[in-house]
């Protein structure tokens, strides 16, 4: 097939031509954008003109770049999250919108549980301890038995929770659409959000942005933790006011944060979490293993071939789009 292909997830290009392989095979010319970061709006609006398909990160598609997209047919989203697309314009514009769900669970599973393991032993403060040549016994607490909240409990909830088995952790999980059914079989509590928040020593997020979930942690769901308990964040930024977080734990009404999501990535400086004290920070990457990327890779370059093909893909976020 004749089609011009805009690889802008780095994840897809960090692996290229190995990743793009399926698509040149097929016929398809990939280029590549020239930033290593995600564009905005107005510059995906200059790169868009006769692309077929894009395989986009976290990319700006807002109403804007639409009526520059003259030949685009599907936006093939690198992951999860499609909170950088408008959704409604894209359908309008008869433009596909496929993901990648479920892809990315173990990986993030295996990360969330790696930070809770860093928060609780002091990990960071052993690591400072020992490169500045010092000695000193560290005192953490356990996870062993311990309270776990999970807000979102979708694929990556669920392996989080299958995880905290292991640790014969109590699980508690929020959902704004509950399925009692997979809570039941992985022996999770399903609670509002008050009481999770009220009840948990570890609170970990895997719920999806939307406009109603801004800020779903701020100031008054903080206060409603224990002074002791932990917040991790593996989803996205937006959920989190970073400001009321660092507050938090600069005043001790917290034990400790780590956040690899964040709201402008990369954050710049002024950072209110950077000088955050017991706050880990990490760069994006619970999903990046080598497995994961492997896999993510082949099913965003099989969702463009398979629009490009005239056929419909399994994952289509705006499945109206074939109404019209």
């Amino acid at each position: 097939m004749s089609a011009t292909v805009l690889a802008l997830a780095r994840a897809f290009r960090r692996q290229m031509p190995e990743s793009a392989a399926p698509l040149l095979e097929a016929g398809c010319e990939v280029v590549e954008g020239d930033e290593w970061r995600p564009l905005l709006p107005e510059e995906v609006a200059e790169v868009i003109p006769g692309v077929d398909a894009v395989i986009a990160g976290n990319d700006r598609f807002e109403a804007t770049v639409f009526p520059h997209a003259d030949r685009l047919r599907v936006i093939s989203r690198w992951g999860i999250g499609v909170d950088a697309i408008d959704l409604a314009a894209a359908t309008r514009a008869g433009v596909v919108v496929t993901n990648t769900p479920g892809l990315t669970a173990n990986a993030v599973g295996d990360f969330t549980f790696m930070l809770m393991l860093a928060l609780a032993r002091n990990l960071c403060t052993c690591l400072d301890v020992m490169r500045c040549c010092g000695w000193d016994e560290i005192c953490g607490v356990d996870l062993w038995q311990k309270t776990l909240g999970i807000v979102g409990f979708g694929a990556i909830g669920r392996a989080v929770a299958r995880r905290a088995q292991g640790f014969e952790m109590r699980v508690l999980a929020y959902d704004v659409v509950p399925d009692e059914a997979a809570a039941s079989a992985l022996g999770v509590r399903l609670v509002d959000l008050e009481m999770l928040l009220r009840e948990s020593d570890f609170v970990t997020l895997h719920a999806s942005a939307s406009d109603e979930s801004e800020n779903l942690i701020g100031r008054d769901a903080l206060a409603l933790m224990k002074p002791s308990a932990h917040l991790i964040n593996t989803a996205r930024g937006k959920l989190v006011d970073e400001q009321a977080l660092a507050t938090a734990l600069h005043e001790g009404h917290l034990a400790g944060a780590a956040m690899d999501a964040h709201r402008c990535e990369p954050p710049g400086e002024g950072y209110a979490l950077a000088s955050a004290p017991n706050c880990i920070l990490t760069p994006h990457s619970a999903f990046n293993s080598a497995e994961t990327v492997r896999a993510v890779n082949r099913a965003a370059a099989g969702n463009v071939l398979t629009v490009l093909r005239g056929e419909r893909p399994t994952h289509v976020v705006n499945p109206e789009v074939y109404s019209r």
